[in-house]
C-alpha cells in the first residue's frame, strides 16, 4: 500500500463530497476483533493487565464471595434453619423432663427439711425433754414428714412419661427461636456501629477482622445444613417413642410385640447382653426376651430406668408365682450377660404379679463413702448410727438401744467390718459400753482396749455372761411400774455383750446368751451375736423373737429362711446366699455387702458397710482412752456379799424374774409358767405327764408352795379373778414385793 507524495492524499480515500459512514466511538479494542488494534502508526498487539492488578482483582472477588457467604450464614442461623425439627422436639421434651425432675427435687428437699426438724426435736427430747408446744410440733412435723415421704415414694414409682410435641408446638418453638436470634443480630449490629462511632480504632479493627473473615470464607464457603443434635439432648429420656411401644401404654413393652421388632441391625430376636442397651426401650425388650426365653408368663416390662449401677425394671406376670421367676435368676444372669448374682428380684407385696428387677452391670458401691468419724464421747446410744449406703443411695440407719443384733456371714463375708463399725460407734458413746466375748481370743481386734470386759477363756466367758444376766435382772427389778425401759445415762450405760464365734461356745453358754437376749432388752443389756451360720443347733429357735436387728452378709442358703423368719424369704427377695464371699485381700468380691431386717428396714435391698481400717481404728483407740471411755461396775456377786451388798436371789425367784421379763406381762397363770420351769429344771418340774390337766396344775401349785417355804420366800399362788375361769397364777407386783421382803433382813442388818 502507498500514498501520493505530491498531494499527500490517500488514493483509497473516498471522493470528495461522498457520504462517509459514521465511525464507532468505542475504543478500537472493543469495536475490532480481539486481536486487532489501530493507532497512529497502524495495527498493534493487545495490552495485557499487570500481575499485581490481576492478583488484587482475584482477592477482591474472593472477599466479596466470602462476605456474601457470611451474610447467608447469618441469615441461615437467624432463621433457625440450622436446627432440625428433631432437635426442637427434643428441646421441648427436655423442658418437660426438667420440670418433672424439679418437682421431685423440691419434694425431696422438703422431706429433708422436715426430717432434720424431727431429728432436732428428738435430740432435744432425749437431752432435756420437751414442752407441750414442742411435743405438738414434733407430732405435726412427723406427720408432715410421713406425708412427704409417701408422696415422694409415689412419685418415684412413676417414671417420666414424655408428651410428644405437636407440629404447631415445634413451629411455635422455631418462631420464638427466630425472635431471640434476630434480637441478638440487631443488638450486635448496633453495638458494632456505636463502637465504631465512639472509638474509630475499634471500628477499624472490626473492619480489618471482618475483611479477613470474609477473605477466609471465600475459599471455604459454609454449608447451610442442619447442625448435629447436641450431646445433652441425646439422653434416652428424650428419645422418640420406639415402633413397638403402644400408644395406650407408653413406656411399656408388651410380650406380643417383642419378637416382631428389629432393635438394631442384625437383631435375631433373641436375648442379648443388657449392657449393650442404649435406651430404656431397648433394655425393656432385652429383659422381656430373657424372661420369655425362660418360659415365664410375662405380660409386660414397665418402669425401666437406668441407674448408676445398671438397670431397674418391673416385670408383670400373667400367671404363675414370683417364686418361679426367682428360681430362674441364675439362668437370667447368663442370658443378660451379667456377673453371678447380678440379677436381683424383689416381689411387690402390693401387687402379687409384679417383680422389681435390679440388673447390675457395674459395682453399685464403687463410690463407697468413707467410714464416719466419731470423736471421743461424742455420741449417744439413743441416736441412730449409719452402717453404710444402699443400692438406692439412701443411708442404712439403725438405733442400737434396746436391740439384740445378729450378724451372719460365711468366712470372707465381711463380718469383721460390720462388727468393727458397731463397736466403733458404741465406744464413742457416753452412755454405752461393750463386753468382748470371743472363745478364739481375737475379739474386737484393734478396738479391743475399748472393751469394758474382755472374756476369751471358758471361765471368763461364763463370768461375763453371768454378770450381764444378773445386771439385766437387777435393772428389771429396780424399774418402777411406770417405766417401760431402763433410762440409760452416763452413770448407768447401755451394755452390749458382743459374742463372736458363737458356735464355739459350750451348750450352757449358748443357753445363757439366748437367756440374756430374752430378758435384757428392756433393761438395756443386749446381745450382739456373730456366727457363720444360724441353724437351730447353733443359735436355737430364738432368732425371730429375740433379735430385732438381723444382718445377713454372704451366707448359706439354709440360713436365709431362719434369719428372715419366713419359709418364703428367698422368693420374697432376700438373697444373701447369692453374694460371693472374699477369697482373700486380693479380691474383696461381695465382702461387706449385706441385707438387714431392723425397725424401719424391711425391704430386701442390697447394702454395704463402710470399712474402718486397722490403722485408723488404732488411732481412735488412743484418742478415746485419753478422753476416758464409758465404764460400768463389773463386781461379782461374791464380791457384793463380801462388801455387805445384796446377796444373790434364790433360783426360783431368778427364774420367775426371767419369765416375766420375757413375757412382758403383769400376771402369768401356772399353765403359762410351766413350760419355762421345765426349761430351767426338767427334773424338778417335768414330772406330771400322766396327770389330767386339773391335777397337773394342782401339783405345780403344791411344788411352788413347797419351794417358796424351803427358800423362805413370802410368796404364794392365787386366783387371777380378771381372767376367764379364775386360774391360779402369780402377779408381777407380788413377785417384786417378795424379792424386796427377801432382801430386807440383810439390808437392815447392815
Amino acid at each position: 500500500m502507498s500514498t501520493d507524495t505530491d498531494t499527500g492524499t490517500d488514493p483509497a480515500a473516498p471522493p470528495e463530497g461522498a457520504v462517509v459512514p459514521k465511525q464507532p466511538t468505542a475504543p478500537p479494542s472493543e469495536s475490532a476483533g480481539p486481536r486487532s488494534a489501530t493507532g497512529p502508526d497502524g495495527p498493534e498487539k493487545e495490552k495485557k493487565p499487570k500481575p499485581v492488578a490481576r492478583w488484587a482483582g482475584a482477592q477482591a472477588r474472593r472477599t466479596g464471595d466470602g462476605a456474601k457467604g457470611i451474610g447467608e450464614l447469618l441469615a441461615h442461623w437467624g432463621s433457625t434453619a440450622d436446627q432440625s425439627g428433631e432437635e426442637l422436639r427434643r428441646r421441648i421434651v427436655a423442658g418437660q423432663l426438667e420440670a418433672f425432675t424439679e418437682r421431685r427435687n423440691e419434694l425431696r428437699s422438703a422431706l429433708a427439711r422436715e426430717t432434720k426438724k424431727v431429728v432436732r426435736l428428738e435430740e432435744e427430747a432425749s437431752d432435756g425433754g420437751l414442752t407441750d408446744a414442742q411435743r405438738g410440733q414434733l407430732t405435726l412435723t412427723r406427720e408432715s414428714a410421713r406425708r412427704l415421704e409417701k408422696a415422694l415414694r409415689d412419685m418415684t414409682k412413676v417414671p417420666f412419661r414424655a408428651v410428644r410435641p405437636t407440629e404447631k408446638q415445634i413451629a411455635r418453638a422455631r418462631t420464638f427461636g427466630r425472635l431471640r436470634r434476630g434480637a441478638v443480630l440487631v443488638a450486635g449490629s448496633i453495638a458494632t456501629v456505636m463502637a465504631a462511632v465512639h472509638a474509630p480504632q475499634i471500628g477499624l479493627l472490626t473492619l480489618v477482622a471482618g475483611t479477613a473473615m470474609a477473605w477466609r470464607t471465600g475459599s471455604h464457603p459454609p454449608r447451610l445444613t442442619h447442625r448435629p443434635i447436641p450431646d445433652d439432648l441425646l439422653i434416652p429420656e428424650l428419645d422418640p417413642p420406639a415402633k413397638h411401644l403402644t400408644p395406650e401404654n407408653p413406656g411399656e413393652t408388651p410380650a406380643a410385640a417383642v419378637e416382631s421388632v428389629e432393635l438394631f441391625p442384625g437383631d435375631t430376636g433373641k436375648p442379648f447382653p443388657i449392657r449393650t442397651a442404649a435406651d430404656p426401650a431397648t433394655a425393656a425388650a432385652c429383659v422381656l426376651r430373657a424372661l420369655v426365653t425362660e418360659g415365664l408368663a410375662i405380660g409386660s416390662v414397665t418402669d425401666v430406668s437406668q441407674e448408676h449401677w445398671g438397670w431397674r425394671a418391673t416385670a408383670h406376670l400373667t400367671k404363675g408365682k414370683p417364686a418361679h421367676l426367682v428360681a430362674k435368676l441364675p439362668d437370667l444372669d447368663v442370658l443378660l450377660g451379667v456377673r453371678q448374682g447380678g440379677v436381683m428380684a424383689q416381689p411387690q407385696a402390693a401387687s402379687a404379679g409384679s417383680i422389681v428387677l435390679r440388673i447390675i452391670t457395674s459395682d453399685p458401691f464403687a463410690q463407697l463413702p468413707p467410714h464416719p468419724v466419731h470423736a471421743p464421747r461424742s455420741n449417744s446410744i439413743l441416736r441412730p448410727l449409719t452402717l453404710g449406703p444402699s443400692m438406692d443411695a439412701t443411708p442404712t440407719q439403725i438405733t442400737l438401744a434396746g436391740q439384740n443384733v445378729m450378724v451372719i456371714a460365711v468366712p470372707g463375708g465381711g463380718k469383721s467390718a460390720v462388727v468393727r463399725t458397731l463397736v466403733d460407734y458404741i465406744t464413742s458413746c457416753t452412755d454405752a459400753v461393750a463386753i468382748d466375748i470371743d472363745p478364739t481370743g481375737r475379739g474386737f481386734g484393734p478396738l479391743r482396749p475399748l472393751a469394758a470386759v474382755r472374756a476369751y477363756s471358758e471361765e471368763m466367758i461364763d463370768e461375763a455372761l453371768d454378770y450381764a444376766i444378773r445386771l439385766a435382772q437387777e435393772r428389771a427389778l429396780q424399774m418402777g411400774d411406770d417405766v417401760d425401759n431402763w433410762p440409760v445415762s452416763d452413770d448407768s450405760p447401755a451394755v452390749f455383750v458382743v459374742v463372736d464365734e458363737h458356735p464355739q461356745l459350750t451348750p450352757k453358754q449358748k443357753q445363757k446368751v439366748i437367756k440374756l437376749g430374752r430378758i435384757g432388752r428392756k433393761a438395756r443389756v443386749t446381745v450382739i451375736l456373730l456366727s457363720q451360720d444360724a441353724t437351730a443347733d447353733v443359735v436355737g429357735d430364738a432368732i425371730a423373737d429375740v433379735f430385732g436387728i438381723r444382718i445377713m452378709l454372704p451366707s448359706r442358703k439354709a440360713d436365709v429362711a431362719l434369719v428372715v423368719g419366713s419359709d418364703t424369704a428367698i422368693s420374697e427377695g432376700w438373697m444373701p446366699h447369692r453374694l460371693t464371699p472374699s477369697p482373700g485381700d486380693f479380691d474383696l468380691a461381695d465382702a461387706g455387702c449385706f441385707y438387714i431386717i431392723a425397725p424401719g428396714l424391711r425391704d430386701p435391698i442390697l447394702r454395704k458397710a463402710t470399712f474402718l481400717d486397722a490403722a485408723t481404728a488404732t488411732l481412735r483407740v488412743q484418742e478415746r482412752l485419753a478422753a476416758g471411755p464409758a465404764v460400768i461396775d463389773t463386781a461379782t456377786a461374791a464380791e457384793d456379799e463380801e462388801e455387805g451388798k445384796e446377796p444373790a436371789l434364790p433360783e426360783i425367784l431368778t427364774v420367775l424374774l426371767d419369765v416375766f421379763a420375757a413375757e412382758n406381762t403383769e400376771l402369768l397363770t401356772l399353765d403359762q409358767l410351766h413350760p419355762h420351769l421345765i426349761l430351767a429344771d426338767p427334773g424338778r418340774w417335768d414330772r406330771w405327764h400322766d396327770k389330767t390337766e386339773r391335777h397337773r396344775l394342782m401339783e405345780i401349785g403344791k411344788a411352788f408352795g413347797a419351794q417358796f417355804r424351803r427358800d423362805g420366800i413370802e410368796l404364794s399362788t392365787e386366783r387371777l379373778d380378771e381372767l376367764d375361769g379364775r386360774p391360779r397364777g402369780i402377779r408381777r407386783d407380788d413377785l417384786l414385793a417378795a424379792i424386796r421382803h427377801y432382801r430386807q433382813p440383810s439390808t437392815s442388818s447392815d
